[in-house]
Parts: C-alpha cells; sequence; structure tokens
C-alpha cells in the first residue's frame, strides 16, 4: 500500500492531531500515521488544559500574565530550559485555547489545581467530559471534514530518505504486517513518549527503579519517536522531566476520595511520618517525597473521624474533576473490596495498623503519638503542616491504604527550536523533520511544574499546532 502526501504525522494523540489539523487547515494535503486502533493516545485522559491569557481567562477576569507565567517556569526549572521554546509555547498557549473553541471544544471554567494558585490556567470542559477527550474528539471531526487520511493500527518503522539523503516520507507496518509507503515532503514526529521502554529509561532516567513504580495511569508508549528521529541524525536534548504521580492505587477509584486529603498521616515501611502531607496537591512534590522512601512505599492512614469528615465536607474542586461522579456511591464496596485486595486495612488498634504495614508497633505508636500532640498545640514542629490541616488520629477504627508513585508520562527527548524543527548535534535544522508532544526536549527538567498546570498537555497540543503550521508553509512556500 502506497500513499503519498504533503505531511506525514506519526502519532495520532493531542500533539499528532493538533498538527494534522493545522497543517490541514493551512492548505497542505495531510496523512497520519497511528499504532493504536483508533487515534487519542494519551491525549484522551487530561482533565484540563494549561492556558495563558485566553479569552476564557478573560471573562473570568483572569490576567494572566505571560512574563510572569515565563519567569515562573525558567525559575522553577533553575533555567535548565530551553527560554525561546518555552516562550513559543506559552504566548502560543491562550490562543490555542481559542483555535480549539473555533474546532468546537465546549470550555466551561478556568480553576484552581492547587491551593491559591495564582493565575488559573488549568482549562477545564464538562465535569462528566475529559477535556482530552473533548480535544480529540474536536480534532479528529476536523480532520476528517478537512481530507485528512488517518491510518490506525500502522506502525511507523523507518524514515525513507530520497537520494541526497534527505527525508522523503515514512515506511510503516499495518497490523497485519503489510508494508505501508507513505511518501511525503514533511514528517512530523508525535508519538507520545518512552514511558514504556525500559531500556531508554534506563539510559535517560539512570537512577531510575522501575520496581518501585506502579503502572496504573495512561498508554507506555515504547519511544519509537526517538528512535526514528535519532536514525535521521537528531540529537537529544539533555533534560528529562518523568510525570509521576504520588500517593496513588491501582485500581479501587473511589479510594482517591479519601486518600488524596491533606489532614491524613503519611508514613513509610518503617512506621514513621516522612512529609508535610499538604503536598497531596503537588503530585510531584508528593512523589519525590515518596521515592526517598524504603521501596517507595507509603502507607495513608486516616480514622473514622476523618473518613466522616470527608463524607460531610465533600470533595474539593479538583477531585470533581478528576474522580468520577459516581464514586461516593461505590465506596463502600470499594473498602471491601480493598481490604480484600490487600492494600487497605481497618483496624480498632494501632498494633492491627502496624502489623499491616509490617512495621514495629512502638515505631507508628511513637508517630501517632508525635503527631497527635502537634494537633493539640496547634503546630507541626518538624514538617510545618498548616494548623487548618491538623487533625488528630484518635477515634477508631483506624484506616490504612498502602500506595505509591505511579509513572504517567515521560517529557523530554529530541533537541528541536522554537519552529519544531528537529535539529543535530550542531544545533542544525534536520530537513523535513519536525518533533512535537512529549517526544521534544527542552521544556521540562527533572521536576514537572504543577504550577503550570496542564502544561504537558498544553504543551502538546501548542508544540503539534505550531510544527503543522510551520510544516505546511515551509511545504506550500516552496510550491
Amino acid at each position: 500500500m502506497e500513499y503519498k502526501t504533503q505531511i506525514a504525522v506519526i502519532g495520532g494523540g493531542a500533539s499528532g492531531m493538533s498538527a494534522a489539523a493545522a497543517a490541514a487547515e493551512a492548505g497542505a494535503s495531510v496523512v497520519v500515521i497511528e499504532a493504536n486502533a483508533v487515534v487519542g493516545g494519551n491525549g484522551l485522559f487530561p482533565r484540563g488544559i494549561f492556558g495563558v491569557d485566553s479569552y476564557v481567562q478573560r471573562r473570568k477576569l483572569i490576567f494572566a500574565d505571560t512574563d510572569a507565567v515565563f519567569i515562573n517556569c525558567m525559575e522553577y526549572s533553575h533555567w535548565k530550559l530551553d527560554g525561546r521554546l518555552v516562550r513559543t509555547l506559552i504566548d502560543k498557549s491562550g490562543d490555542t485555547i481559542g483555535w480549539l473553541e473555533n474546532k468546537g471544544v465546549k470550555f466551561t471554567d478556568v480553576v484552581h489545581h492547587i491551593p491559591n494558585q495564582t493565575p488559573e490556567v488549568f482549562h477545564i470542559t464538562a465535569t462528566e467530559l475529559n477535556a482530552g477527550k473533548a480535544i480529540i474528539d474536536a480534532l479528529n471531526t476536523y480532520c476528517e471534514k478537512s481530507g485528512v487520511r488517518i491510518l490506525t493500527a500502522t506502525r511507523a518503522k523507518n524514515l525513507l530518505f530520497n537520494g541526497s539523503g534527505l527525508i522523503n516520507g515514512v515506511l510503516c507496518e499495518s497490523k497485519d504486517g503489510e508494508t505501508v509507503k507513505v511518501e511525503a515532503e514533511k514528517v512530523i514526529i508525535c508519538t507520545g513518549g518512552f514511558a514504556g521502554n525500559p531500556e531508554l529509561i534506563s539510559e535517560y532516567y539512570p537512577k531510575f527503579d522501575p520496581s518501585q513504580v506502579a503502572q496504573g495511569a495512561g498508554m507506555r508508549h515504547n519511544g519509537d519517536g526517538i528512535k526514528l528521529a535519532l536514525e535521521a541524525g537528531a540529537s537529544i536534548e539533555g533534560n528529562f522531566a518523568m510525570e509521576i504521580a504520588a500517593p496513588k492505587i491501582k485500581g479501587y477509584i473511589p479510594l482517591n476520595l479519601l486518600i488524596g486529603k491533606p489532614h491524613n498521616i503519611w508514613v513509610n515501611s518503617l512506621g514513621k511520618r516522612f512529609t508535610n502531607e499538604e503536598i497531596v496537591y503537588d503530585f510531584t512534590m508528593a512523589t519525590n517525597a515518596c521515592l526517598r522512601q524504603p521501596g517507595a512505599a507509603v502507607w495513608v492512614l486516616f480514622d473514622s473521624a476523618m473518613l466522616e469528615k470527608d463524607l460531610i465536607e465533600g470533595r474539593d474542586i479538583i477531585e470533581l474533576i478528576h474522580i468520577p461522579l459516581d464514586a461516593e456511591n461505590h465506596l463502600e464496596e470499594t473498602i471491601a473490596a480493598a481490604k480484600k485486595g490487600g492494600i487497605l486495612k481497618v483496624s480498632d488498634n494501632l498494633s492491627g495498623i502496624a502489623e499491616f504495614i509490617g512495621c514495629c508497633f512502638d515505631s507508628l505508636k511513637n508517630t501517632v503519638e508525635e503527631y497527635n500532640l502537634f494537633c493539640d498545640k496547634n503546630r507541626d514542629s518538624i514538617f510545618a503542616k498548616k494548623r487548618r490541616y491538623l487533625y488528630p488520629l484518635t477515634t477508631p477504627p483506624y484506616y490504612a491504604v498502602k500506595a505509591g508513585p505511579d509513572m504517567i508520562i515521560t517529557h523530554g527527548g529530541i533537541r528541536v527550536n522554537e519552529r519544531f524543527e528537529g535539529l543535530n548535534d550542531r544545533f542544525e535544522s534536520i530537513p523535513n523533520l519536525y518533533v512535537a508532544g512529549v517526544d521534544f526536549g527542552g521544556a521540562d527538567a527533572d521536576v514537572y511544574n504543577v504550577s503550570m498546570s496542564g502544561h504537558g498537555f498544553g504543551f502538546a497540543v501548542n508544540s503539534g499546532r505550531m510544527a503543522g503550521e510551520n510544516s505546511a508553509k515551509s511545504v506550500l512556500d516552496t510550491h
């Protein structure tokens, strides 16, 4: 099977579908090559998307300053990022919210994603619908109407080169083993990172221990795009960020109504408290704290009084966004299932909780007594937890949930410029090659910046859109 097009997009996730839509909108012919049976990838899952100076913000009288957000992003990373690249992504982000609205996405609000966040940058759709799915659906519909050909269940295997050594297409394989050749003037790589590739993880995250991290959420892409770009002469940008969240559990989703509260107590396998539990609102900081513990394991403790408080007070805004709307209806049966599954213990005494953790009873007893004393004095003299979150663990039965980190996706890879052209090790553009989404590097370093809420998804959509625009302009300017 052979196809001929102007733009070939490898990957049909958030960046790939944005690239395809933007290129088609500019007047280019486009073929999307998607390994899965349907488009979307990890772009289906985000609950919100980052944007600065959007119409949605202005309607709420939120005046998001691109300069201030840019400075925050760069200082958070200690200026390890590519400033021009980050600036381009931030400056485009608000306009992209409007671009998506014009494609049919109905944003309902822009909200806090962490307490007292300023400015609010997390744009959401109706709570019963992921922003990610709404965006993917809208882009897919637009692409279909615009004549974009989407090849699903087709995996890119190699880039094609002409006699001058320039990229001129993609060699693929269908799920049935059929060879598929796509001739193209420009190729955009958008394959979703390498979270499913142990070799690449070991190479780019040498201190990372995958045995300590659950595999609960998202799709685990294998880094096809990274390998293709490297074979074309692209270079690796040195900084990577692995988006990991904690405390997380695999399955038992309604339990997230209970374990995501800042008034809980977190202990490690030694029965010792190790952090200010307020960081539950910043999942990357929480992950760092957990990864320092033996086996990266954390037990979330609460008692019946805390449980009653949670149920009476209900959800905060982020729980409304991230947890299914019917979770409360399944909480009782989920607790029973979690007990049977060995991740939750309910006990009338702390000795039962210590046995469940596998720690020394005296160690856990001392931890709880110390914490309860902090509550009595309204001051956490070790980790400085705010008074509003200090609730003693004194009312049995006691609950303990075994949790840990969950890897979501990798960020980083191929070096690009602000036009999202792939660069070689001399920082020169590789003709006809563009890279978008989490396959490119330079926009995240070390620790994912939660104050830039939804920027992983937002940067994917924005980079894809700009790669599509720039590649289409390059093609059309030569015709």
